[in-house]
């Protein structure tokens, strides 16, 4: 949302700038494009025009000068420079055209029109050249790099001259083929414990597609039986740890005093006293209550711990190493009371509504801490991502 308002307020402070302005910092399309919107709908003066017209005359010279030099420098690069440099000629001709003739100081002002279309299609057509050339000669590199580079060549020289190459779309799949990064996430268990096989099956279920990129493609299986990959990752299982089931209990008392009836007060003679109104004086009775509580807290645990190995194969290296682990727990908390209800605090009220629970099979134990430990190889695979390319 920031990055919108900063587009937003460049925009803004681009418009507010002065044709003049524009005119003495090279933006010579900006002054004449709003120049002829202003001429279209007739609101332009005079200055309006007259900066029109020199910043279509700068524009040209600027956009000739520089054709010039760079056909005097030879470069085959440099088509690709002058191709664009000549589809702006032509397409600020064609943009004026819809106002010509104008007057500036009285003087009709009425560009010659210029063909620059046999221009456009040779620089074109040797831009496309050298792209293509340079795309067969990175072929020939056998880099990830180089490959990745004529893919994109192959692609500026298809969207150019299409109609030169007619086997191009081959070169460009190939090239794109070649480019790619593969890398393999393989397991190892080096558990003492024999793990269920839908164990694997779950904790292989990673989304490979968050890793993916342009260039470098996750797998979970060999594409191929002997295939070599550009990288592997390794999820070496070697820890299982498992906290048998405990069982806490927590005894407590619970006391209370409550109001049980009232006494008369008597006096010494025995007879009930009275208040200043007549009526028989009376205090409350009290008694005391209380309740045992029993909090019983079940608890067992699972972790399974690992660690992750990036290795490249272009030389054979170790990128990184990292320990993960997922924890799955079962906790359950249940009461027990005994003696008088009305002792006990609303919390023991709830936990007494609790009954003990049986404990999970230790296997389910165990597959809880797959989605938890397969979420961390996950992060930690797109943490590093930029150790491989």
């Amino acid at each position: 949302m920031r990055k919108i308002g900063c587009l937003l307020l460049l925009a803004v402070l681009f418009a507010c700038k002065s044709p003049e302005k524009l005119l003495q910092q090279g933006d010579y399309d900006e002054v004449i494009d709003r120049g002829i919107k202003k001429q279209l709908k007739g609101k332009a003066d005079n200055a309006d025009r007259e900066l029109m017209d020199k910043a279509y005359r700068l524009a040209n010279e600027r956009d000739q000068s520089r054709i010039h030099f760079l056909l005097q420098e030879g470069k085959p690069e440099n088509w690709d420079e002058i191709y664009r440099r000549y589809l702006a000629l032509s397409n600020r001709q064609d943009r004026i055209q819809k106002i010509l003739p104008y007057s500036v100081n009285g003087k009709v002002v009425d560009y010659t029109r210029v063909d620059y279309s046999e221009k456009i299609v040779e620089a074109k057509t040797n831009a496309a050249r050298f792209y293509f050339e340079r795309a067969e000669e990175n072929m020939r590199l056998n880099t990830k790099e180089a490959y990745r580079q004529a893919y994109a060549d192959y692609g500026i020289a298809r969207d150019y001259r299409a109609v030169d190459y007619p086997g191009i779309g081959v070169k460009i799949e190939r090239s794109r083929e070649l480019g790619i990064s593969r890398v393999l996430i393989e397991y190892d268990n080096k558990l003492q414990y024999r793990l269920p096989r839908e164990f694997f099956d779950e904790i292989d279920n990673l989304n490979t597609a968050r890793f993916n990129s342009q260039w470098v493609e996750y797998h979970l299986a060999p594409l191929e039986p002997d295939m070599v990959y550009d990288y592997y990752i390794a999820v070496v299982l070697n820890s299982l740890e498992v906290i048998p089931p405990l069982e806490e209990r927590e005894e407590y008392i619970r006391q209370k005093r409550v109001q049980d009836g009232f006494d008369y007060v008597l006096d010494n003679r025995g007879n009930v006293m009275k208040d200043t109104l007549g009526n028989d004086i009376k205090v409350p009775r009290y008694k005391d209550l209380s309740a045992r509580v029993i909090r019983i807290r079940q608890y067992q645990s699972a972790t399974l711990k690992g660690e992750v190995e990036f290795m490249a194969t272009h030389p054979n290296r170790l990128l990184k190493r990292e320990s993960v682990q997922g924890t799955s727990v079962f906790e359950h908390v249940s009461g027990k009371a005994t003696g008088h209800r009305e002792a006990l605090l609303p919390e023991d009220l709830d936990l007494i509504q609790l009954d003990e629970v049986p404990f999970p099979a230790e296997e389910r134990l165990i597959m809880d801490c797959v989605p938890i430990l397969r979420d961390a190889i996950s992060d930690l695979i797109i943490d590093s991502r930029r150790l491989i390319y």
